[in-house]
């Protein structure tokens, strides 16, 4: 992972919900069902990057910060 971490806009990342993403600067890179599969796809389309990966919790609640609730 990056040394440089930003909180995830959860809001925008709704519709991978249930699902794992991989980030690198701040736009989503890759998507999949593991967090294998995640980091994979986003190395493909960015190589030389080191994405950050994270699971989108499938919820509808958030709190006023954007966080899940």
């Amino acid at each position: 992972m990056s040394a440089q971490h930003t909180k995830p806009d959860w809001n925008a990342l709704a519709p991978y919900a249930g699902r794992w993403v991989a980030v690198v600067r701040e736009r989503v890179a890759g998507v999949g069902w593991t967090e294998e599969e995640a980091r994979q796809a986003a190395k493909r389309s960015r190589p030389k990057e080191e994405p950050q990966v994270m699971f989108v919790p499938a919820v509808e609640d958030f709190d006023e910060d954007g966080q899940p609730a």
